[in-house]
């Protein structure tokens, strides 16, 4: 039952994030990156080469935030030899069909390559590119859709469309955020201003979110079912318009495709990465979502702090960024009146960088 609860609390923090309604800092954190994964219809002893071939291709596409790696000199080469960059592999069984070899259909395995991130970024290097780490630019993405003579209307979270969008964009590494469509996002944003890519009231319903961009797309399905999309990306004062070709998969793909590289140029550019400021605050034993709320609400009311983003969650475990006036001393002195806040032993993450932990008392 306690494993339930934390599982359910995590897909809750999960949306708060995706969603934006906690405050975030625009960047967001992309795990994964070095990891890539296929459905294949059997096991094998060692994955094949045309597999090693498209994971790799996959992590330095995600890694780099560039498709045009796949390109260079350096990287065609370590094609030819994909296994000298990989770590692990493995295999989970799914209820998947794929077709088989001979033309059978049978339940996929999904095979999961795990590859180097030192020689990553040494291949990188070697290609006149680099790694532009896991803190990424996020996009807001805002949908409308005409169905044949139906009315227009916004594309709601739980649509298809969705699902496919939120998922090439992991394989590229580029986070997207949804707007929870409630009363003030339609209040704020007529589906009319939307389909007219009307740029004032979507930056302005966009504001509660604070994305680093936004993405806005039409979509108009004819009556054979086909469907023609247009999409329009705000980035930084600059604008990029969109018109994909194909099957709706295919255009969705496309239109990822293209604002991953739009949107992870300028950090593939420089030498400038995201770097995430502030305090590392670390509390545990937040199991129920009224904890985190109540959690953020008192961190927010305390004298020295300006800002709380959330930086992570694992478990029972919430990571913040916060962002102080007058040091650390004035948060642990504000801390200390708070009998629900209970400090536990300090640790470095991996770039020494202090972690401050504290324990959430249940109210008795």
């Amino acid at each position: 039952m306690k494993t339930i609860m934390m599982r359910n609390l995590c897909n809750c923090l999960l949306v708060l994030l995706l969603t934006g309604v906690c405050g975030l800092a625009q960047a967001a954190t992309v795990k994964g990156l070095y990891t890539a994964e296929m459905l294949v219809p059997e096991q094998l002893a060692q994955p094949g080469v045309d597999q090693l071939q498209a994971g790799l291709r996959a992590v330095l596409i995600k890694v780099s935030g560039r498709s045009n790696v796949v390109n260079k000199p350096a990287v065609v080469n370590a094609l030819q030899q994909p296994s000298a960059w990989l770590n692990q592999f493995g295999y989970q069984a799914t209820q998947i069909p794929v077709a088989a070899g001979d033309g059978r259909e049978v339940l996929g395995q999904r095979l999961l390559l795990e590859f180097d991130p030192v020689l990553i970024d040494q291949l990188l290097q070697q290609s006149g590119m680099r790694a532009i780490g896991h803190a990424r630019p996020v996009l807001l993405v805002w949908l409308a859709q005409q169905r044949g003579a139906a009315a227009r209307d916004f594309v709601s979270q739980e649509s298809q469309i969705y699902t496919e969008l939120l998922q090439q964009a992991d394989l590229r590494g580029l986070p997207l955020s949804l707007p929870l469509l409630d009363l003030n996002d339609q209040n704020a944003l007529d589906v009319s201003d939307l389909w007219g890519f009307f740029r004032e009231p979507i930056q302005q319903a966009s504001e509660r979110y604070q994305p680093d961009g936004i993405l806005v797309g039409r979509l108009l399905q004819g009556n054979g079912g086909g469907w023609q999309t247009e999409w329009l990306l705000l980035k930084e004062g600059q604008a990029r318009s969109m018109t994909p070709s194909g099957s709706l998969s295919e255009q969705l793909k496309q239109v990822i495709n293209e604002s991953a590289d739009f949107a992870l140029a300028s950090l593939g550019a420089s030498r400038f990465n995201y770097v995430e400021t502030g305090l590392q605050l670390e509390v545990a034993n937040i199991v129920e979502i009224e904890d985190y709320l109540q959690l953020v609400d008192y961190l927010r009311q305390l004298p020295p702090v300006e800002a709380v983003r959330v930086s992570g969650v694992d478990a029972d475990r919430v990571l913040f960024r916060v962002e102080l006036q007058g040091g650390v001393q004035a948060l642990e002195q504000a801390v200390r009146l708070n009998q629900r806040m209970s400090p536990t032993p300090r640790f470095s993450s991996g770039n020494a960088e202090t972690v401050y932990s504290y324990r959430w008392q249940q109210e008795q």
